[in-house]
């Protein structure tokens, strides 16, 4: 039996998120503008204009002292301290290639008062709708008195929570403000094609779900979706981040661009990779818990439903992905294409193949 007023109450709640996340979209952005120059930036630029003006006068005292060596010392360039451990030039081509954990996180809001308002309010809106979200997957599943995974809808708002919530969690963590106008933004998109296109009333399961491995199988499904979800959205910004960093070596990059103020290259890429290590078991457990369903089920373990091919398909891509990190070193752009690769393998699966493709899991839609 349905529980109406919950299933409504559960509508309600996830309708409440989307404007929620919209305005905390706004006011990620509204961060982004205030704040135009981070105080990342800012003391960067005042480090390098005293580096520049310090040299200059320690040259006039040499030069005072009239000592010809103490000249040459005056001209010689100083290498920084990050640069002193290469033993040669031929070490300035893997410099990009060391990892530097202590880099420090651009500060959005740049120290403008406007900017550290607009970013108080987009951290606390995300984190009502973010309540608000979590609220509507556990009504819609109290309504229907079953886990709330029971059709792509569910699936949709409740994969898109998990998505909300790695972020939550980076945000915490990793104070990764930076990544919520991307996130906030994605995830208003994401619940717009849940309530407009793949909505179902709540209702109860076919019998074909009426199983344990709906909570197992399909749980672990949802996990990886808001996972690679969130580490495709840091490699697409890692392959922006990537050009804007080429550009500023050719001496063209725009010095005003918001893509100075995102973390480096370098870190986008880790956090990509650090997801989809994570993720990537349990994408392997989903695969072998929908097999032992399906035997159960149907009879056999692997039939090459469309369904069970994409999910392989997409299995076979993300291992190509993490494998080639491991033993070929591969990193950056080659890395982070096989990456999108896998994903919209994922996605492909998940809209086209379980939308329009006829199949044993079609009760799904």
């Amino acid at each position: 039996m349905i529980n109406e007023s919950l299933a409504r109450f559960s509508n309600y709640a996830i309708y409440g998120a989307m404007l929620v996340y919209l305005i905390a979209f706004f006011a990620y952005t509204a961060e982004w503008v205030f704040g135009r120059k981070s105080s990342f930036v800012v003391a960067a630029e005042q480090s390098a204009e005293q580096s520049t003006a310090r040299v200059p006068a320690q040259a006039e005292a040499l030069v005072a002292a009239g000592g010809a060596a103490d000249r040459r010392a005056a001209d010689r360039v100083v290498v920084p301290d990050d640069l002193s451990g290469l033993d040669d030039l031929d070490d300035l081509d893997d410099l990009d290639d060391r990892p530097n954990v202590d880099e420090p996180i651009p500060a959005i809001d740049g120290g403008n008062l406007r900017a550290i308002t607009a970013g108080g309010i987009a951290v606390s809106t995300t984190l009502l709708g973010f309540a608000l979200h979590v609220i509507g997957v556990l009504c819609r599943g109290l309504a229907a008195h079953r886990v709330p995974w029971g059709n792509l809808y569910e699936f949709t708002i409740a994969g898109s929570a998990v998505a909300m919530a790695i972020y939550v969690g980076l945000l915490f963590r990793r104070n990764a403000r930076w990544l919520g106008v991307f996130v906030t933004g994605v995830i208003v998109v994401i619940l717009g094609l849940a309530v407009e296109v793949l909505y179902k009333d709540a209702e109860q399961l076919v019998p074909a779900l009426h199983s344990p491995w709906l909570m197992i199988h399909v749980a672990a499904a949802v996990l990886c979706s808001g996972a690679f979800t969130v580490a495709t959205l840091a490699t697409v910004l890692y392959l922006f981040k990537a050009r804007y960093e080429a550009q500023a070596k050719l001496g063209t990059a725009n010095p005003d661009s918001m893509w100075k103020r995102v973390p480096s290259a370098m870190k986008l890429d880790l956090v990509a990779y650090r997801i989809l290590a994570f993720s990537f078991p349990i994408w392997t457990f989903t695969v072998i818990a929908g097999s032992i369903w399906a035997e159960r089920a149907w009879g056999r373990y692997w039939g090459w439903d469309p369904t069970e091919t994409w999910a392989f398909i997409t299995w076979v891509v993300y291992a190509a992905y993490l494998h080639a990190r491991a033993t070929r070193g591969w990193k950056g752009r080659n890395a982070s294409i096989v990456a999108l690769i896998g994903y919209f393998c994922f996605i492909f699966n998940y809209f086209v193949v379980s939308l329009f493709v006829n199949g044993l899991h079609s009760y799904a839609k």
